[in-house]
């Protein structure tokens, strides 16, 4: 994002009145009022702005500080957040569909990103959030949360949402080496491949070991890749992802060195 006039308008409108709401699993959700995301020029920025008393939400189209473009959307939409470090997306790679995510769970609407017309609006059961967007705007993947009595596990499975054909896949996408394709954990940062094939989230995961997700946005699959650890993973929360050619390091900010590398090739971990 280019610290000008974008980065100041950014500011205004998150101390409108921002608010953040948190999922218990997989995708963080909704992420209120006030949150943007950037077009990956660093040119255009696309805010929401709720407003409760009229029940629309305002989705603008900034560049150089200026409103080019704007919508109003009956009910509360935001910029989706996808980890714990308020990591947001939905703006898909080729700069094409924007996908909001509705202060209702379930429910998602998918703009033209140059027009910011209103190609569809998702409605699905309230335990989907979303998760990622392919490249092309083709498929909107999302986490389908499972709930169950007497327990605190995040667990979840990855959907796909075919935008295209206008319907919920009903292939669950996950690793194929693992035996079934529910997972558990809560995603903590992100980082996305120069292309936009390639989606790496790092989840923490108690009573088990962080991991990282890899998802294939464009063909449908997964991979996962556990990494070395013991004890607490409270300093999970403090790691980042970075691509460095064919390696997807993770830094941390107490570690004097990579807390791990993986393969971006072979999934293999070193550290």
């Amino acid at each position: 994002m280019r610290i000008s006039r974008l980065t100041a308008v950014f500011f205004v409108l998150a101390a409108a009145g921002a608010t953040y709401a948190y999922a218990d699993g997989g995708g963080k959700g909704f992420s209120g009022t006030g949150v943007a995301i950037t077009s990956r020029d660093g040119r255009l920025m696309y805010v929401t702005q709720t407003r409760p008393k009229r029940g629309v939400t305002i989705v603008r189209i900034m560049r150089g500080g200026r409103t080019t473009r704007s919508i109003s959307l009956r009910g509360g939409y935001g910029v989706p957040m996808v980890a714990a470090d308020r990591s947001t997306e939905g703006l898909s790679h080729d700069g094409r569909t924007l996908v909001l995510e509705a202060e209702t769970p379930g429910r998602f609407a998918v703009l033209d990103a140059q027009t910011l017309a209103v190609r569809e609006i998702v409605r699905l059961p309230v335990q989907f959030t979303y998760d990622a967007l392919s490249p092309r705007g083709k498929t909107l993947y999302l986490i389908q949360h499972v709930y169950a009595r007497n327990s605190n596990a995040n667990r979840y499975y990855v959907r796909a949402y075919d935008l295209v054909r206008h319907r919920l896949l009903k292939k669950i996408v996950f690793d194929r080496r693992e035996n079934w394709g529910l997972m558990s954990g809560s995603p903590v940062t992100r980082a996305t491949s120069a292309s936009g094939k390639w989606v790496y989230t790092l989840y923490s995961r108690p009573g088990g070991s962080p991991f990282v997700h890899a998802l294939d946005a464009v063909n449908r699959r997964a991979v996962c890749v556990d990494l070395p650890w013991r004890g607490s993973q409270t300093q999970v929360f403090r790691m980042k992802l970075k691509l460095n050619g064919t390696n997807l390091v993770i830094n941390a900010d107490w570690a004097t060195r990579h807390v791990a590398v993986i393969d971006t090739k072979t999934f293999r971990v070193t550290s």
